[in-house]
């Protein structure tokens, strides 16, 4: 090959890689996020809230709240006043009212943060059961919050108790 050859193949090349370069170099549109949600999702409004009373001795009371999500399943969301920062308190269903003192457990819920008032793990604990919610005012049980073995926040929820609030 001739040496003028060589030298127009390269500068050939050069020019179409600068060209390459220029094209896909090109500033790319920016899509701003869609923040709506789907038809139906993103909005939980079916819920049954009880009371969380005071053990005698104790000051922490507040509200146990059931919600039912879009897919069915029942979130349990419990909130605390007047817990001790640095402590954790055990949390669960147990069978019955609270004036039958069942130490039967029906369902185990996360631990409370002394510092928030709130499930340590995650803000719901979650019933995967679908037929929970919509029997839930059949449900013979209560909630009671746990320092140690003493408990000290009680409250009745499902057909031993009306709930203080409810929503639809």
């Amino acid at each position: 090959m001739k040496p003028i050859h060589i030298k127009q193949s390269i500068l050939i090349l050069l020019s179409l890689c600068l060209i390459i370069t220029l094209i896909t170099s090109c500033e790319q549109e920016q899509l701003e996020p869609d923040l709506q949600t789907a038809p139906g999702g993103g909005t939980i409004s079916t819920y049954k809230a009880y009371t969380i009373d005071a053990a005698p001795g104790s000051d922490v009371n507040g509200r146990v709240v059931f919600w039912q999500d879009n897919a069915g399943n029942t979130l349990v969301q419990l909130s605390l006043y007047n817990t001790e920062e640095g402590t954790s308190y055990p949390s669960a269903i147990f069978d019955g009212a609270v004036a039958e003192a069942s130490a039967t457990k029906l369902e185990p819920l996360y631990d409370i943060d002394g510092a928030t008032g709130s499930f340590s793990t995650s803000k719901f604990y979650i019933i995967s059961d679908k037929e929970f919610f919509a029997s839930l005012d059949t449900y013979d049980a209560h909630v009671s919050v746990l320092l140690g073995d003493d408990i000290v926040a009680t409250g009745d929820v499902g057909m031993n108790a009306a709930p203080v609030a409810v929503g639809e």
